[in-house]
């Protein structure tokens, strides 16, 4: 990574080292200084507000945000979301109550505001796009000769993925992982020219006459074949499970989808720590 694409702690604090100095970035980046008037907009002191210099009209730029009526000082809120776009494996209320110096309860409320704000796209994957099942959870103990295994399955939480090479990324939480599910995750989120990469699984086979389709068949020890593999979106897969396990510890369905987005999020944004922070707090204003 190049060092202008590189946003660490001390550029944090050189762009950021007042809550003034967050109020007005986060003004320009949701108004004009030039007020329909003719007078322009400058921050009242002591104040998270603008006043124009003519018709004396205010604009809060915290108003409809998350940071809207809270205490909580910007620069802790700026803070708070450096340290979020950085930890590519997860952060923990906990660990960002310790960083930041706030309570547990005000830690795990502004983690909760920030997931909530990471909405992932609705535009369609193209080009060579992978695309796999991944079970999360629901640890049962298998029983003598996997005897059980069907019963833990059903225990686990089902996530479509699906991932351009060299692009974006998608990752859905899914009631079940039938062949009906997988075709219209696929239908939905993968546009119909593309190149479809799989494993050998029974549920994509009904894609062959809408996709071109290649697989893998890892039952048979077959994880490439030349170009054709699925291991840009198995290794994804290994490195959310061990954040979810290693960070979170355990979390719940019901929760699962706010988690994945911003594993997403940081997929998306992984080649450039600097746009990984603005693109952050753009969802964060535009929630």
């Amino acid at each position: 990574m190049a060092i202008k694409d590189k946003f660490t702690i001390k550029d944090l604090k050189k762009q950021f080292p007042t809550d003034e100095a967050c109020a007005e970035y986060m003004f320009d980046a949701l108004h004009s200084r030039k007020c329909s008037c003719g007078g322009e907009y400058k921050q009242l002191k002591g104040r998270r507000q603008f006043q124009c210099s003519k018709c004396r009209f205010q604009i809060a730029p915290t108003a409809g945000t998350i940071f809207h009526k809270s205490p909580t000082p910007l620069t802790l809120w700026f803070h708070a979301l450096f340290v979020f776009s950085s930890s590519k494996s997860g952060l923990s209320a906990k660990n960002l109550e310790s960083q930041i110096g706030v309570t547990y309860k005000c830690a795990w409320r502004m983690l909760n505001q920030i997931k909530k704000a990471l909405v992932q796209s609705n535009n369609q994957l193209k080009g060579i796009v992978e695309t796999d099942i991944a079970f999360l959870g629901g640890h049962k103990y298998a029983g003598k000769n996997n005897e059980n295994m069907s019963e833990n399955y059903k225990k686990k939480a089902k996530v479509m993925i699906a991932v351009e090479r060299g692009g974006l990324m998608k990752a859905v939480v899914q009631d079940g992982a039938t062949a009906e599910d997988i075709e219209e995750f696929i239908r939905t989120n993968i546009e119909p020219r593309s190149i479809l990469m799989t494993d050998s699984a029974k549920g994509y086979k009904r894609l062959d006459k809408s996709y071109d389709r290649f697989s893998v068949n890892h039952s048979k020890k077959e994880f490439a074949r030349g170009s054709f593999h699925v291991n840009t979106i198995e290794t994804w897969i290994s490195h959310l499970k061990r954040s979810l396990t290693g960070t979170h510890k355990a979390i719940s369905k019901k929760h699962l989808q706010s988690y994945l987005d911003a594993f997403v999020c940081h997929y998306n944004n992984r080649h450039n720590d600097r746009a990984r922070f603005s693109s952050l707090v753009g969802a964060v204003l535009q929630s």
